[in-house]
């Protein structure tokens, strides 16, 4: 294989699929996904380069996410950044919370208890086919009445604000106050939610609609963006808090690309990286997005936040 270099994703013959992190006049080093390690291997290229190819190794989000590795000066390895957490130690930290998976009755509401932060979501997207499915959304705005299309908005959103940061509690109230900005935003929600896939165009149109509201162009930006369709559409879309989601990925090795301003590249790598997650959590009883979301917050947790969550129930 000639073309070594750093980033590459290759498949060694007996080592599997890994990500070449450095390169040195003889040597490569490469991360293996399977190895159980979090030091990357150094193989000679003299005995490895036949052993390795390209063919493969591609579209694995996980190892194409993973974040830089440390050179370590003296043992000449490169290694991941403490903070790192394989998929092995997501699922046990996870699992320390709800040992069920996403059919422990603390999760999922089994019985007498019920974990929040899942039902609040499940909660808030009932509201939302309540409020504006069987075509009341597309009612509301054919006749124009934004006031009632955002007070519909308000109380869903009402349903899951506890959970978010102070500075975004109020955002959404504050982003529709304005009605030609408003009607212009519902529009293109309702556009971007009509597309059987996530479309590129509808969500540019939808980042634009979001940026002329008050508020708008801030650092909430994408909380407004990517809120409403997550509680509408857990099986498609994704919900994206910069410092949540940015620390989140960079711990878990997933793909994000992520700019500040809302954008088709970073929307479509969260959705990508999401999805793949919730297909390797599929057999804890994993069922949409909402879980994902769940997951990433329990996992990356610190350990006694991860404690504390499973204290943190309603009846």
């Amino acid at each position: 294989m000639n073309d070594l270099k750093r980033g590459v994703l290759v498949r060694h013959a007996s080592l599997g699929v890994g990500k070449v992190v450095a390169t040195e006049p003889g040597a490569v080093h490469v991360f293996f996904a399977a190895g159980g390690k979090r030091v990357a291997t150094k193989l000679r290229l003299a005995f490895a380069e036949p052993l390795l190819t390209a063919v493969g190794a591609e579209g694995n989000a996980w190892l194409a996410g993973l974040p830089s590795f440390v050179h370590d000066s003296k043992s000449g390895r490169y290694g991941l950044a403490g903070n790192w957490l394989s998929h092995e130690e997501a699922l046990a930290h996870f699992l320390e919370a709800f040992p069920k998976g996403f059919t422990d009755p603390a999760y999922c509401g089994a019985g007498a208890l019920r974990r929040e932060r899942a039902s609040r979501w499940r909660r808030a997207h009932e509201a939302f086919v309540e409020a504006f499915g069987h075509g009341e959304a597309e009612r509301l705005l054919a006749v124009g009445d934004v006031v009632e299309l955002a007070t519909r908005a308000l109380r869903v959103e009402r349903h899951v604000r506890t959970m978010q940061k102070a500075c975004e509690k109020e955002v959404l109230e504050r982003a529709l106050q304005d009605a030609v900005a408003g009607r212009l935003f519902f529009a293109a929600l309702f556009d971007f939610l009509a597309a059987p896939t996530p479309e590129a165009p509808r969500f540019e149109a939808l980042a634009v609609a979001v940026a002329l509201l008050p508020g708008g162009a801030s650092e909430a930006g994408w909380p407004l963006v990517t809120l409403l369709p997550f509680i509408a559409q857990p099986d498609r879309h994704m919900l994206l808090r910069p410092s949540f989601t940015c620390e989140a990925a960079q711990r878990l090795g997933l793909d994000l690309r992520y700019e500040s301003e809302p954008n088709w590249a970073t929307y479509a790598a969260l959705l990508r990286s999401s999805e793949h997650l919730l297909e390797e959590l599929r057999s804890m009883g994993a069922r949409d997005l909402i879980d994902v979301e769940s997951f990433l917050h329990v996992a990356t947790a610190k350990p006694g936040e991860r404690r504390s969550s499973t204290q943190r129930l309603v009846t």
